[in-house]
């Protein structure tokens, strides 16, 4: 009888993983050798983040389980308590002792009733596994119900704990939350019996149960095995772990986010833009394990947050699904002159809502902030989490996304408007994923951030004699190494003549934007990406002359990676001189400065004037001269005729 009880016992509180050395030691009287049953009995669990202490280095291969108070493992792991988990007990049945008397002697063994049918059917107990039957209540020794957990448990877990769970709920009565400072709970006044032992609830960071337990209450003592005692105290373990999410963007559309010191193309948690460009966003999430119901996601919500330079184009929201963090980060390709992006190609399933922004797994909303900042809350629904958290199939242990990276892909167009912040600053969006689990009130956060970065040009036009006519100068801007082609910038003068605001791209001439400076000469071309430009001017004032040649405007970027997203930090060269950028208001290195000096075209002769006047005399000169040497001409003829008649 002792080596069943004690085996019983053992794994029983074995398949719970529940920790503990030797045991605070007990002193026992020759009463207590049998069971009292005028008494009562308390169980008090303690909860651990195993996850937490093995990573700080915490071994805890030495521990067994006694089921006992054990103060050096509370002081071992103290630091490592887990708080917010709910445990719920079902008595199952009384405790019995049993003799079976065959023709040669009597068989005396201890017997536990199980008065509830669908535990038993979960466990998958047969008519050959009972002892007895008493008042319709079939009775199990130790051996029969620890191999039957076991073997459920192994053939198909998570089956088998959303099954005890499941009727731990309905019938049994879950103990408070364990202590968010102890990680301990209790129950005392319990009917002396065989119960089992459930993790119903759990806090959001917690991805594994402890599988379902059996208990005897009271239980033998297995170091002295001479007594029994009814205070049992349990130290389970959990696995924890928490979802991961970054937030990236990028210039699809002209195929480069930055030069910077790393790969320009694609995804990154920084990229520059033309105010006017819609730029792709994402934020990849990797969920956290599902491994029965108390550890299924109840929320998954994202909170994307635009700076007012951003604007959302509303309801073009995806969400990809891919096994490996691996495949959903590469599943994407940037535009080529000749190919438009891609996202989620590869996708295993696609999630996609409708114009008005519900789906059949995820619903997405939008708000204005008073700041001028807009946000999109992106939440899966009630149908999207049950496909979350379901398994494929029975055969499946966990959840049929536990683990997956979800790709969320969004677009967002670049405000021509003073809202767009130019330079270092950047313009910032966040996203915070909000989750939770089954216990209530335990909720946990991430954050992350993207920016976008954009430019501008400040020209200065002068005219050497002093001129003002800065109304008859125009300029065309083009941009000379864009990955997917050479484009003319289309703009708009905003709110004044003078400044402008990039809006569109074009690649014929004639459709380029021409700026024409303010009445200072000063003219303003804001929200150009990074890249290399070149500047004509196609006009100027009568009497001056334009420029020889183009002027060649490189907008270049330093990346420096930070704790939570990078930065860049731009320089500039005009024709290859470096230029020392302006600040815009706190935001350094946003404008790039140029001075146009417009000179004075050569005089030629104007038509009626000094020029005609001598040509005039010349004319007469000649004219005389001509006709003097006529005369002198015919009069030396003449006398010569003269002479020869006399």
């Amino acid at each position: 009888m002792k080596q069943k009880i004690h085996r019983f016992t053992a794994m029983g509180l074995a398949l719970c993983a529940a920790l503990g050395l030797s045991g605070t030691a007990l002193a026992y009287t020759p009463q207590d050798a049998t069971i009292d049953y005028g008494r009562t009995a308390s169980l008090t669990v303690t909860k651990y983040d195993l996850t937490a202490a093995t990573q700080a280095g915490v071994s805890t291969g030495g521990l067994v389980s006694t089921g006992k108070e054990n103060h050096e493992a509370e002081t071992m792991l103290q630091d490592y308590t887990l708080g917010g988990v709910e445990f719920t007990y079902l008595r199952l049945g009384g405790i019995d002792m049993y003799s079976d008397q065959d023709a040669a002697n009597a068989t005396v063994q201890v017997i536990y009733g199980v008065d509830n049918e669908d535990v038993r059917d979960t466990l998958g107990l047969t008519s050959e596994d009972v002892v007895k039957t008493e008042d319709g209540i079939p009775w199990y020794t130790s051996d029969t119900l620890i191999d039957a957990l076991e073997e459920q448990l192994t053939a198909n877990r998570r089956a088998t704990k959303d099954a005890l769970e499941a009727e731990a709920n309905q019938s049994g009565t879950a103990m408070p939350l364990t202590d968010d400072i102890t990680g301990t709970t209790s129950v005392d006044g319990l009917d002396l019996g065989l119960y089992l032992v459930v993790e119903t609830e759990v806090p959001e960071n917690v991805t594994s149960t402890v599988n379902p337990f059996l208990v005897s209450l009271p239980m033998t003592d297995t170091e002295t095995g001479d007594g029994w005692f009814y205070d049992v105290t349990v130290y389970p373990k959990n696995q924890t772990g928490n979802p991961t999410l970054e937030k990236e963007v990028a210039d699809l559309a002209h195929g480069i986010s930055f030069s910077g010191d790393i790969d320009g193309l694609g995804y990154r948690d920084v990229a520059t833009g033309s105010t006017g460009d819609v730029m792709g966003y994402r934020y990849l999430s990797t969920l956290p394990t599902i491994t029965s119901n108390a550890t299924q996601l109840t929320q998954y919500r994202f909170e994307d947050i635009l700076s007012p330079g951003l604007e959302y184009n509303q309801n073009d929201v995806i969400v990809c699904w891919y096994e490996s963090y691996e495949a959903a980060q590469k599943d994407y390709t940037v535009a080529t002159p000749n190919t438009p992006a891609t996202n989620g190609t590869n996708a295993v399933e696609i999630w996609e809502c409708d114009e008005h922004g519900h789906g059949t797994y995820f619903d997405v909303s939008y708000a204005d902030g008073s700041d001028g900042s807009t946000m999109m809350t992106l939440q899966f629904n009630e149908a999207g989490l049950e496909r979350i958290n379901t398994p494929v199939d029975n055969s499946q242990q966990e959840g049929r996304y536990s683990d997956w990276t979800c790709v969320v892909y969004y677009t967002a167009k670049i405000n021509s408007t003073e809202d767009m912040i130019l330079g270092d600053e950047g313009n910032p969006n966040t996203v915070t994923l909000t989750w939770e689990r089954t216990s209530q009130d335990y909720i946990d956060t991430l954050t992350d951030e993207a920016k976008v970065y954009s430019y501008g040009i400040h020209l200065t036009k002068k005219f050497s004699a002093g001129g003002t006519n800065f109304d008859a100068v125009q300029f065309i801007a083009k941009n000379v190494t864009n990955a997917t082609g050479n484009y003319y910038v289309v703009a708009e003068a905003n709110p004044a003549k003078g400044v402008y605001y990039a809006t569109g791209t074009t690649t014929n001439v004639d459709e380029a934007t021409r700026m024409t400076p303010d009445e200072t000469g000063h003219l303003y071309l804001y929200g150009v990406e990074e890249d290399t430009y070149q500047l004509t001017e196609t006009q100027t004032d009568a009497g001056y002359t334009l420029l020889e040649d183009v002027i060649t405007v490189d907008i270049g970027t330093k990346y420096t990676p930070g704790v939570q997203v990078g930065s860049l930090t731009a320089t500039a060269t005009v024709d290859g001189y470096s230029a020392t950028m302006e600040a815009m208001g706190d935001s350094g290195n946003a404008l790039v400065p140029l001075t146009v000096l417009n000179t004075r075209g050569f005089d030629l002769p104007e038509t009626g004037g000094q020029g005609t006047m001598v040509t005039t005399v010349v004319g007469i000169v000649l004219a005389s001269g001509m006709l003097t040497g006529c005369i002198a001409l015919r009069y030396w003829k003449r006398k010569g005729e003269l002479d020869e008649k006399k």
